[in-house]
Formats: C-alpha cells, sequence, structure tokens
C-alpha cells in the first residue's frame, strides 16, 4: 500500500489550484462548448461553487451533475467539490424517470444542469436547480442574495462523488467515493504514465460511468490538456484514430471494444500517442506489434475507485491478456468460498483493498455490510470476480460467480432489468441472459412469460422499459415461453432456457416488395441484428441495434455503396425503409453530378 498516498493532505482541488496558479494560461479543457484555460477553469468554478454556496448548499451535501460530456462538465464538477459537497453523476441522456429517481435517493441539495435536462425535472420539487451554458457560464438559476461563505477546501476523508451502477434489487445503487481514494488514483496514474503538462489527453466516457472520473483528474491534476470526444467519433474507430492523431492526444482511455476497433486499424509511424488506455470488458485480442504506443489493460469496479489492477499488453504473448496487477493504494487477494486464500494458479474470488476501497453503498447499509469488509487488515470489497493469480503477479480475469453482466462497458445486474419487465401489465414473469462471447457483441436476451392470452409486442415492451432503463440495459430479444423452467430448489434452470435463435418469432413483419438496394440493406441488417429478416418500417435501435452495431452498419453502407451515412442520420432514421432512402438519395445526387458510385 502507499503509505505516503493515505497520509497526503491533497485533493484534486487543491491540485488544481497549484496548476491555475502556475500555469493560469496553459489549455485545461477544450470541448465543441467551449475551451478554457486554467484560469478560466477555476474562476468558473469558483463562482459555480459561490453561487450554490448561497443558494443554501452545505459541506458534505450531494449535488446532482447532469450534463452531457463538455468542458461545461467539467467545471460544474470541481465547482461541487470546491463548494465542500460531493457531485452525483448523471448521464443527462438517461430516462427521465431515471434522472429523477437518483436526485431523489440521493437526496440531492441542488441539481447542475443544462435547459434542457431541466425540463425533465420534477416541478413540485423545491430542489435549486442551476443552469449552466457554453462552458460553464452560469445561465437561469435560483434567485439568491448574498455572497455565500467563504469557500474552504475539501478533506481527505470527506466524499467526493457519488456514481450510481445496476442493483440487483430493482433499483440503482449508489457507490460512495472519499478524496483520498481519489487522490489515490490520480497519485497511481501521473506517476504510470509519466503525465505532466506537456500531455494532451481524452474525455470519451459517459458522465455517469465511472471511467469519467478517471479520464477527468488525473489530467487536470497535472495541468494537462483533456480533449472532449465529439459524440460523431465515439464508435468510429477509422475515424476517432484520425482525430487523434490531428489532435496531438498522447494519452486516451478508451472503453474495450472501442479500443480493440481502434488497435485493429493501420497506424502511421511517429504519431503523439504514448498509451492506450482500457477497461470496462474481458480483452479478447492484443494489438499487433509496431503500433507506437503502449496498450494497458486495467480492472477495477465503481466500489474500487475505477481501477484497481493494471498491467501493459504484450503483443507477442500468449493467450488472452491479463489483466495486471495492483496499483498502488490497492491490494489483491484470491480467495475461496470462506475468503480463505488460495495458492498461486487456483482460482477463486478477487478481494480488493486499501486506499481504493469506497466508503460504501448510499443508503444501503446491509448491502454494504454484505460486500465491503472490515477486518483486522483494513476494509476490502468482495469483487463476485472469479481470477487466477499467476506465478508473474499478475492477474487472469475468468469471469462472474454470479449473474451479474457486462455489457459494452457496464456492468449490470439482471434482476434490475427483471424487475422493469415485471412491471409490465401483461407480464407475469421473466428472467435476463447475456449471449455473445465479448462485450462488444454481448447482448441481452429476455424471457418472458405474459401474465394472460394477449402478450405486448417488443416494440411496445421495448418503449415501455426505455422510460425507465438506460438504452444499453434494454434487451434486443423476447422469448416468450408458457412458463420459466425451475429447478428442484425452485430457482430458474438457465440450462433449460431455449437458445435465442431456436426462439419462434410469430410477431408479423412487413416485408412487402422491395427494391435491390433496400434487400441488400435488409440483409446487412439481419446479419448484424442475428435476425432471420427485417421489415420495412422496423426500427433498428428497437430490434437490438446499438451505437457499436451502428457503426458497423455505417461501415458495411459505405462499402457496398460508397455513401456517407453517419451515425446521426441513423438515430433519427432507423427504419429499413429510411436507411434505404438515405442511400438512394446519396447516389442519385452523386449520380447527377457526375461522381462513380458502385
Amino acid at each position: 500500500m502507499a503509505a505516503d498516498v493515505v497520509a497526503s493532505e491533497r485533493t484534486v482541488v487543491a491540485l488544481i489550484d497549484r496548476v491555475a496558479a502556475s500555469s493560469p494560461r496553459n489549455i485545461a479543457v477544450q470541448s465543441s462548448d467551449g475551451t478554457l484555460t486554467y484560469a478560466d477553469l477555476t474562476a468558473r468554478a469558483e463562482r459555480l461553487a459561490q453561487y450554490l454556496r448561497a443558494a443554501g448548499l452545505k459541506p458534505g451535501q450531494l449535488v446532482g451533475l447532469c450534463l452531457e460530456r463538455s468542458s461545461s462538465l467539467v467545471v460544474g464538477a470541481l465547482a461541487i467539490l470546491m463548494a465542500e459537497a460531493a457531485y452525483v453523476a448523471i448521464d443527462p441522456r438517461y430516462p427521465d424517470e431515471r434522472v429523477r429517481w437518483m436526485l431523489d435517493d440521493a437526496d440531492a441539495a441542488a441539481v447542475v444542469c443544462d435547459r434542457s435536462v431541466l425540463e425533465c425535472l420534477d416541478p413540485r420539487s423545491d430542489r435549486p436547480s442551476v443552469v449552466v451554458t457554453g462552458a460553464g457560464a452560469l445561465g437561469d438559476g435560483p434567485t439568491v442574495n448574498g455572497q455565500g461563505d467563504h469557500l474552504g477546501r475539501p478533506q481527505p476523508t470527506d466524499l467526493a462523488y457519488v456514481v450510481y451502477t445496476s442493483g440487483s434489487t430493482g433499483r440503482p445503487k449508489g457507490v460512495m467515493v472519499e478524496h483520498a481514494s481519489l487522490t489515490n488514483l490520480v497519485d497511481w496514474h501521473r506517476q504510470a504514465f509519466r503525465l505532466d503538462a506537456d500531455d494532451r489527453c481524452t474525455q470519451i466516457a459517459s458522465p455517469g460511468f465511472d471511467a469519467a472520473v478517471w479520464e477527468i483528474w488525473p489530467c487536470l491534476a497535472s495541468g494537462a490538456s483533456l480533449h472532449v470526444v465529439p459524440n460523431e467519433l465515439r464508435t468510429d474507430p477509422i475515424g476517432l484514430r484520425d482525430w487523434l492523431i490531428g489532435k496531438g492526444i498522447t494519452v486516451t482511455f478508451l472503453p474495450t471494444a472501442m479500443a480493440e476497433g481502434v488497435i485493429g486499424v493501420p497506424w502511421p509511424t511517429g504519431g503523439t500517442l504514448r498509451y492506450l488506455l482500457t477497461g470496462g470488458d474481458a480483452l479478447s485480442h492484443r494489438p499487433p506489434a509496431g503500433l507506437g504506443f503502449t496498450v494497458v489493460n486495467n480492472y477495477g469496479l465503481s466500489e474500487t475507485t475505477v481501477v484497481a489492477t493494471s498491467g501493459a499488453v504484450d503483443p507477442n504473448g500468449d493467450g488472452p491478456p491479463s489483466i495486471g496487477r495492483s496499483i498502488s493504494g490497492s491490494v489483491a487477494e484470491v480467495v475461496d468460498e470462506d475468503l480463505r486464500p488460495v495458492e498461486t494458479g487456483q482460482a477463486g474470488e478477487l478481494l480488493i483493498g486499501g486506499t481504493v476501497v469506497g466508503r460504501g453503498y448510499l443508503n444501503r447499509p446491509e448491502l454494504t455490510a454484505q460486500r465491503f469488509l472490515d477486518t483486522d487488515r483494513g476494509r476490502w470489497y468482495r469483487t463476485g470476480d472469479r481470477v487466477r493469480l499467476r506465478p508473474d503477479g499478475e492477474f487472469d480475469f475468468l469471469g462472474r460467480l454470479d449473474d451479474q453482466l457486462s455489457i459494452r462497458g457496464f456492468r449490470v445486474e439482471p434482476g434490475e432489468i427483471i424487475a422493469a419487465v415485471n412491471a409490465h401489465p401483461k407480464i407475469q414473469a421473466s428472467v435476463i441472459v447475456g449471449v455473445g462471447s465479448s462485450g462488444a457483441d454481448r447482448h441481452l436476451v429476455a424471457y418472458v412469460v405474459p401474465s394472460g392470452g394477449e402478450r405486448p409486442d417488443r416494440y411496445e415492451l421495448g418503449e415501455f422499459l426505455r422510460r425507465v432503463l438506460p438504452e444499453y440495459m434494454v434487451p434486443s430479444k423476447y422469448v416468450w415461453l408458457d412458463e420459466l423452467p425451475l429447478t428442484s430448489h425452485g430457482k430458474v434452470d438457465r440450462g433449460a432456457l431455449p437458445a435465442p435463435v431456436d426462439a419462434i418469432d410469430d410477431e408479423p413483419r412487413d416485408v412487402g416488395a422491395r427494391t435491390p438496394i433496400q434487400e441488400a440493406i435488409a440483409s446487412v441488417l439481419a446479419e448484424l441484428l442475428d435476425v432471420p429478416d427485417i421489415g420495412m418500417h422496423e426500427n433498428f435501435f428497437l430490434l437490438g441495434g446499438h451505437s457499436m452495431l451502428g457503426a458497423q452498419l455505417i461501415v458495411r453502407l459505405e462499402q457496398l455503396f460508397d455513401v456517407e451515412i453517419t451515425l446521426r442520420y441513423l438515430f433519427d432514421h432507423p427504419t429499413l425503409a429510411e436507411i434505404a432512402a438515405g442511400v438512394e438519395r446519396q447516389m442519385a445526387e452523386a449520380l447527377a453530378e457526375g461522381s462513380p458510385t458502385r
């Protein structure tokens, strides 16, 4: 363990203050909503912090932070910490009901958001809503009098942030992380990747995903510049590669599925990128030799302050990459079901101890007691992950000990989805399983028992679930059963569930007559979505499509028709008929202009 980190009185606020004092004109954050120097960043954050305190915020309270990835997001997070409060990280793209539930569950004293989020908040709530506009400027907000209290600075034992993860009981659970744990992450990262003021880093993770914590704070505490990846490039490996090169990025984090796509495309020699960090799913591919930068595989959970183990991936190694070894401030042990250490090479549950371990779950003392263990050797977290310690000191990830799933980098508790499905009035029972060998292609399948003769179609059920669940938690397939198969102990017998491909989907499809272009696109869609056919007016996203599959579809359309369909167009025009119309229009325009087409 890193004793110097434990004893440190520093926090990210103090570290950023120091950078702003020494290098005020250096670029801190650059995004589509504006560019901020360190002087700009700290000035705007301090003004917002004063505003929050004048509105009645007290030290130690929680504040909802519900903003898109942007300079404003960074200003908002820093302001909340400057006000000696803790921020609750919420993705504004979550369903309105989920956003409101998180704010209520956290008993947030205020919320920092933009005008679009403001419209979805409960108008009956007396919670102050502070609106920020471009690059963290204050917009409409509560009317306050006075200048607020003098701003102090948070201490290492104060709460820094809360991030929500999927919960097995049917509702998300908020993970509480203190400043000491966050500072440990910052210190390790700065040393491990030799970060300094000349570095240029990226921010690509969802604001509600704990990886955003890792992207933002080590970068700013080092005086480096943080560059927010444009939305349209988050699922485009080639476009993202070109952007990373053009921006002169030196260190980037990419979720596993995207990282595997980026390292699989050709890279020019002599680039600035030094490290590509990845995590969230099991890394299944090693990088090719000669990339010009190091790929680092990382493992951790929200409960262990994002990263607990880390290791560079050897392009010439054998088998799947390991998850590395413990970072400073982290202690990892492999134990049996009685929590006794096992021998090197034996499989068991991974326990994480040290400074990285969070405070626990917000408002969930019983669950905290189950997962966070206080022993005479310190505080430990039971990960529920099955691993093996190798003779070289690195860990192999072997999977889960329970039903928890990883979907596109997000840890998902099937119980939360089951609760949402069963809340539909036409559903009696359900079970959720994950299908697919890796995080990139894994998707959710719902086995559903209707409550009577009538059952909802998959569109109705999909829309019902999207009102309460984020997109990545909505099943892509539904298999209808008369009853769920049970074991002799009365539990669902997952081994007896029929394979999704064997399920009979008797819902009518509006196939109809098609043009050759429509037929070709339908064939691509059916292959990507793993369905036998697709109707002209069926929705790509309601059939299980997501942004990564959308990126694959865009590449296939370009290869087939030499057209450029954007991800935004796909979101706005998700049916086969609309996609084909966009392709045909571009082909017709190219023909009229005399451009060559395929």
